[in-house]
């Protein structure tokens, strides 16, 4: 008899639970049966409702480089067109699409401008000058966004030093950072719209990948700012880790391969990743090789949203918005970019709402049935188990039956 409801099999009553699981695992001729989960089991016991709702953060990587030269080699389109970063039309269309999805803060990438002097370069290097011009006018209209009433994001500034780590003592990171201080820091119109961490603006410093410090972050800082350092891929600088990915020195991450690391700041953990994809690392056949992981229809994001949820972080952080050029990013299937494209339309906008709603919300698991779960009630009922051994032991099976579930077998 064909099991079209609870109270028509007779497997589904009279018998204990434990021999009708038996018996029902019994007809796959397994020995053992799992779940290939995204996270592991006691990642769930390790920060899942440890801040309030009001506090968790989400920041988003934001590029300000794009200008007709940028667009020559781009893994995309977006949807608003192959745009110039100091476009105020795109600036006002990313804050409502930004502030609309829940994300705290954009982190605008300056990470390659610690020799770049606005005074004596500017018309030397369009490239650059697009970068911090374009920033300036973000700050400008935010604030007119603001005195209009609608909502906009708040603003890091993301520095560097990567390849030049005497940049930070030989003064030229200083003198990047003063000018971050006193173009926006001290200006009172603009000093709202900065990300506050601990008190204070938060300014994330890149070192480069690998980091060129081993054994913990360099000796700097400044009080004025939440000084954090950042490299790339910790999950494959083993000096960096410690037990369960945990990052050993506090680095921050710009990517990661497969499970994200996460920094701890006095005993919690601090940040963690969210990626749509991820590059390889290397070529297949080499000692080093780690394959690439594509969007696969967004299923990369949610898992890796699952671990920051199971993790619980003060920030999630996720690169990117807008990044475009191939460089970290060789096609549409193996990137990062969530701002609304020809490719891929509104999806990644609209999984980013739902995966941050998640997050803020202190959930723990995603509402996400699975397909054997026939009333989404997020359990794999002994009735719901048994009809997946039915459709086993058809052999085949079709759709458009008239069962509860719309399936029954091939006749």
């Amino acid at each position: 008899m064909w099991l079209t409801s609870s109270n028509k099999h007779p497997a589904a009553r009279g018998w204990p639970v434990a021999a009708r699981v038996v018996m029902g695992l019994a007809c796959f001729g397994v020995a053992a049966f799992s779940l290939n989960t995204a996270v592991a089991a006691d990642d769930w016991s390790a920060g899942v409702g440890k801040y309030p709702k009001h506090e968790p953060l989400v920041g988003i990587a934001y590029t300000t480089w794009h200008r007709p030269v940028t667009w020559s080699n781009v893994w995309g389109t977006p949807q608003l067109g192959q745009y110039n970063a100091n476009d105020i039309g795109v600036i006002r269309q990313h804050a409502e699409w930004i502030a609309g999805a829940g994300v705290d803060f954009i982190w605008i990438d300056w990470s390659n401008n610690v020799n770049y002097d606005p005074e004596t370069m500017h018309d030397s290097r369009p490239d650059f000058a697009m970068i911090e011009d374009s920033t300036s006018l973000i700050f400008e209209e935010y604030a007119k966004l603001g005195e209009e009433g609608k909502a906009h994001p708040r603003v890091s500034i993301f520095l560097g030093a990567p390849g030049e780590p005497e940049a930070i003592s030989d003064g030229r990171l200083q003198a990047k950072i003063d000018q971050v201080y006193e173009a926006y820091v001290a200006d009172a119109r603009y000093r709202p719209l900065l990300q506050d961490y601990l008190g204070k603006p938060l300014l994330v410093i890149y070192l480069g990948t690998p980091s060129p410090f081993r054994d913990g972050p360099p000796d700097f800082d400044d009080p004025r700012f939440t000084v954090r350092w950042m490299t790339g891929f910790i999950t494959e600088q083993a000096n960096l880790l410690s037990e369960g990915r945990e990052s050993r020195y506090g680095f921050w991450s710009w990517e990661d391969r497969g499970p994200q690391t996460f920094a701890v700041h006095q005993g919690t953990p601090e940040v963690m990743l969210a990626l749509a994809s991820w590059r390889k690392q290397g070529e297949p056949g080499e000692a080093n090789y780690i394959p690439a992981r594509g969007r696969e229809e967004g299923r990369t994001f949610r898992e890796e949203w699952a671990r920051v949820r199971a993790i619980g972080p003060r920030i999630a952080m996720v690169v990117s918005w807008n990044e475009w050029v191939r460089g970290e990013q060789p096609s549409a299937e193996v990137s990062k970019d969530i701002e609304p494209s020809v490719e891929f339309g509104h999806f990644y906008l609209d999984l980013l709402r739902e995966q941050v709603a998640l997050f803020k919300a202190g959930d723990s698991r995603e509402k996400c049935p699975h397909h054997a779960d026939v009333n989404g009630d997020m359990e794999i009922g002994l009735t719901e188990t048994l009809r997946v051994v039915q459709l086993h032991n058809a052999g085949a099976y079709t759709c458009g039956t008239d069962t509860p579930d719309g399936f029954g077998p091939l006749r």
